[in-house]
């Protein structure tokens, strides 16, 4: 008789999961607290055109890429945004294309240097040192006289935190190195990930036992199996578990486990950090501007809606190939700013918001290009989604590589294992890959314990 697996979420980490398994043939049961598959994968067409509410980007174009091989089935649209953008200043006006070409290539050449600082002394660096700091110090060592310099460098580096999700003052620049881009280029997904989603899906879907809408309350092992409480109350068996959920929902003890989980992987899962990424589409009555992506540094010009000078990453939907061209853009929030308007109240509250910012892109006219909608995501109030977006790794954390290990290990003694972009490899953490190729390492330590057993 086949073994009977459980995988809690069908995200995916899971489907990636369930896949390989299959293909050893074991029998799958699919939990999914949702009425959907796709976990963070989900599309919304509300303005006409599919918007991706989840990711958005592919990284790293590389063989590396566990999920690369199916996009050639899924007939996705990549994308490179360009280089054709725009830099605000904090009094509102937009630095000269020079200018912003020379900010830019410095940003990311400290953060490099940071990262690659990161993966040199991670040993010695005192946990408690952000990236941010890093890049602070060395900007000041090298530009003694130039203030200018320096804050237009510090003030690009904070553009950072839309990578990270969480704002750069608190990211650790000992675990710097787990930030580190995969090898390849960073494209967008103009045709959104739902057909990406239902490539990796097929010939999964028909041939395992899948439980939407089954929230999973509790993980029971015992020395004959794993028993599988559902939040209804049902009680199931089986011989393993791989639990898929996000990172964030492990953080918040959404699942119970008994015995409860040993205390260093308790330790690993509340050490790492979980991000607070959002994502804000404005539709236009028209396309109105002529630039693939526009920043806004450290606005002054906000003060009663802004006091805190978050910055603005911003990038136009209206470049993408058709048929996905639309005059919408794409806002990126993070950290304590995401969750101030995803806490606001009204569509009317939240463009207010983002009024000083638009309507100082040229070629806007007030009274013609008001925003015709807006849409907000919200996976920071999301529980399945963990109340947030995906792994990253804080200032304070100690054993950021081996808390990762220590999940992606899982415990084969009492058959429980773990998957998801949090427990991926080093070079594809809080990537779509990375989760897809967790669920693969799952699956394959699964194979190896039940053929060891037989």
């Amino acid at each position: 008789m086949s073994p009977k697996i459980a995988i809690i979420g069908a995200g995916t980490a899971g489907i990636s999961c369930a896949r390989t398994l299959l293909e050893y043939g074991f029998e799958v049961t699919l939990f999914e607290a949702r009425e959907r598959i796709g976990g963070r994968i989900h599309l919304s067409n509300v303005f006409g055109k599919p918007v991706d509410l989840g990711p958005n980007w592919m990284h790293g174009n590389t063989l590396q890429n566990s999920a690369l091989m199916y996009f050639k089935d899924a007939s996705v649209a990549l994308h490179d945004i360009g280089s054709s953008g725009t830099i605000f200043s904090p009094s509102g006006t937009q630095y000269p294309p020079e200018k912003v070409n020379y900010i830019e290539e410095f940003m990311w050449e400290y953060v490099e240097e940071a990262i690659q600082y990161s993966k040199a002394h991670a040993a010695t660096i005192d946990p408690d040192l952000s990236l941010y700091t890093y890049v602070e110090k060395v900007v000041t060592d090298r530009y003694p006289d130039n203030a200018e310099i320096r804050e237009q460098i510090l003030m690009a580096t904070r553009i950072f935190g839309f990578y990270i999700g969480e704002d750069v003052t608190k990211q650790s620049l000992k675990f710097a190195y787990l930030e580190e881009p995969p090898p390849g280029e960073n494209l967008f997904v103009a045709s959104g990930f739902a057909s990406i989603l239902q490539s990796m899906a097929s010939k999964v879907l028909d041939k395992v036992d899948l439980q939407l809408n089954t929230p999973v309350a509790a993980v029971h092992t015992f020395d004959s199996g794993v028993n599988i409480t559902l939040t209804a109350g049902q009680s199931i068996a089986y011989d393993a578990v791989v639990v898929a959920a996000p990172l964030g929902a492990l953080k918040k003890r959404t699942i119970a486990f008994r015995p409860e989980l040993p205390s260093r992987l308790l330790s690993a899962i509340d050490s790492l950090g979980y991000g607070r990424l959002e994502k804000v589409y404005i539709k236009f009555p028209r396309q109105f501007w002529n630039l693939d992506y526009f920043e806004f540094f450290s606005p002054e010009y906000a003060p009663d809606s802004n006091p805190e000078k978050w910055p603005m990453s911003v990038i136009s939907l209206a470049h993408l190939p058709e048929p996905y061209s639309q005059p919408v853009l794409l806002w990126y929030l993070y950290g304590d700013m995401s969750q101030k308007v995803v806490n606001m109240q009204s569509d009317r509250e939240k463009i207010a918001f983002f009024e000083p910012y638009f309507s100082r892109i040229s070629g806007y006219e007030l009274g013609c290009d008001d925003p015709e909608a807006i849409l907000c995501t919200s996976w920071s109030k999301d529980s399945y989604a963990g109340y947030g977006s995906y792994s990253c790794f804080p200032t304070g954390l100690k054993e950021g590589d081996k808390d990762i290990e220590a999940i992606r290990r899982g415990l084969p003694e009492r058959k429980v294992w773990f998957a998801g972009e949090h427990c991926s490899d080093m070079l594809q953490l809080a990537t779509v890959g990375g989760a897809y190729g967790s669920g693969t390492h799952a699956a394959k330590l699964v194979v190896e314990q039940f053929a060891c057993k037989n």
